[in-house]
């Protein structure tokens, strides 16, 4: 049954006459208009479950006391989230089915299903109870958000999430800022220590809480070099960018830089107009000249940030040759630790969950194994999930970056699908030609715990440019 939505556009004038008399109806169906409403309704609800997971993963930006987050032992109230969500996912399999059966997500699907093996023959292995640990390892079941992720974009509801994590992340970096200039933890769930650098320069050093501060920003230059400068904008990018700078991340920097640099090159050549780089140039100068003036108002003590970020890349410096530097060493030392491990145990299957990095390390060689597992990236794939799990891996990070380079390339400018495709793009290509801590492999010891969004923003384009093209080959 159909009705008749009225819409009446009687406005009047000063004398009383209608401007637009004309009187437009709309029909519509009982079932269409519960559909919309219920479908958005759905999305919302799905985007705030979503969203509370991260909020409180991030620690609520020290709202409540760290132990109000627990509900048994190890379990926390996000972890009963994130498995809602997933279980969820799967009673609306219908929803997205086209998604999951995306010929893109099947290597993704292959890993997913080798680290469930892996659980299995490691409870086989240590005999560990099969429940706690379950809980132990929801870093690695984090990666099956992918299917929240790919249901929240199926109804459209990406928008809303980013609208709820925005006010967030702004507060989350003023106070990122705060804890970075005085070393006291305004924000929950952050670690800060001392760095020492050379001239006997000291820095505290911010681990986590800017709560994808990074994403925003990187998404503001996207806007910028693919759609339009906004000189309001500049504020929301300097705000997003310090922390970064404050954090003395020196390979934080060079993956800005990286990716900043792909978005630049990708645009140029799709438009393939050239001149545009002087705008991108210009655009870029008036960003780095913010940051400066930046730093000049309103960060205190500047000559001495400066003097800390010059030493910082100074030390840095021989880093770049593999084998000298803390950093180089560090990992170098850390890549024999775990190679060493890995040859002493099963070569196919690797250590699996083992409880040194499950529960804690229990001597001070598994403290080392320990360190070496959450700092560096081919060597803990390799030692923890084997031959098989290493080529998984491998074969996974190489398919994503050709098929992400061809995506970019069809995926439509000024879009969240292009910005979060060609983010993906420039995180593969980095750790596959840059940095020298993960080399061809993108995952990590907790699977696909940061880029999870990035593989179902992927999935997601590869689908819906899919189908277009199909309609378009109809037409």
């Amino acid at each position: 049954m159909q009705k008749v939505l009225i819409n009446n556009f009687r406005t009047k004038n000063g004398n009383g006459e209608a401007l637009y008399p004309e009187v437009k109806r709309f029909k519509y169906g009982d079932k269409y208009f519960m559909d919309e409403l219920v479908v958005n309704l759905k999305a919302k609800g799905l985007a705030i479950a979503i969203f509370l997971f991260y909020f409180i993963e991030n620690g609520t930006l020290g709202l409540m006391p760290e132990k109000s987050y627990f509900l048994y032992r190890n379990i926390r109230i996000s972890d009963i989230i994130m498995y809602c969500l997933f279980v969820y996912s799967l009673f609306c399999y219908k929803e997205f089915r086209l998604l999951i059966k995306s010929k893109s997500l099947l290597i993704t699907k292959l890993m997913l299903l080798y680290f469930l093996f892996e659980f299995f023959v490691s409870f086989l292995r240590y005999e560990f109870n099969p429940i706690e640990y379950f809980f132990r390892l929801k870093g690695l079941w984090s990666s099956f958000m992918i299917f929240p992720f790919l249901l929240l974009m199926k109804r459209n509801g990406l928008p809303f999430l980013i609208k709820l994590i925005f006010p967030v992340a702004v507060i989350s970096n003023i106070l990122y800022i705060l804890s970075a200039l005085t070393g006291v933890p305004f924000l929950g769930g952050v670690a800060i220590i001392k760095q020492h650098l050379t001239n006997d320069i000291e820095v505290y050093r911010v681990y986590g809480g800017t709560f994808f501060g990074e994403l925003f920003f990187l998404g503001i230059v996207y806007n910028w070099i693919t759609k339009k400068f906004r000189f309001w904008q500049l504020f929301l990018a300097v705000l997003f960018i310090t922390p970064h700078i404050l954090a003395f991340g020196r390979t934080a920097w060079a993956t800005f830089a990286f990716i900043i640099i792909l978005i630049v090159v990708v645009n140029s050549l799709k438009k393939r107009k050239f001149k545009i780089l002087i705008k991108h140039a210009v655009i870029l100068l008036l960003m780095m000249g913010a940051i400066v003036i930046a730093f000049i108002k309103f960060i205190p003590e500047t000559d001495f940030y400066v003097e800390a970020l010059i030493a910082r890349l100074t030390e840095g410096q021989a880093d770049v040759q593999y084998s000298e530097g803390t950093y180089g060493t560090r990992t170098l030392t850390q890549n024999d630790a775990l190679l060493k491990l890995w040859s002493e145990n099963d070569l196919f299957l690797g250590v699996g969950m083992h409880p040194m990095w499950v529960v804690k390390p229990e001597s001070r060689e598994e403290v080392m194994y320990y360190s070496a597992f959450c700092d560096v990236g081919w060597t803990a794939v390799l030692a923890a999930y084997g031959l098989i799990g290493m080529l998984l891996a491998i074969i996974w990070q190489i398919y994503y970056v050709i098929t992400t380079y061809k995506m970019v390339k069809k995926v439509p400018d000024a879009t969240i699908g292009g910005f979060l495709v060609t983010i993906f793009l420039g995180k593969l290509l980095f750790d596959s030609f840059v940095t020298f801590s993960f080399i061809l492999v993108s995952t990590t010891l907790w699977g696909f715990f940061f880029i999870n969004y990035f593989i179902a923003a992927l999935v997601f384009n590869y689908e819906e440019t899919r189908r277009n093209e199909v309609i378009s080959q109809t037409n």
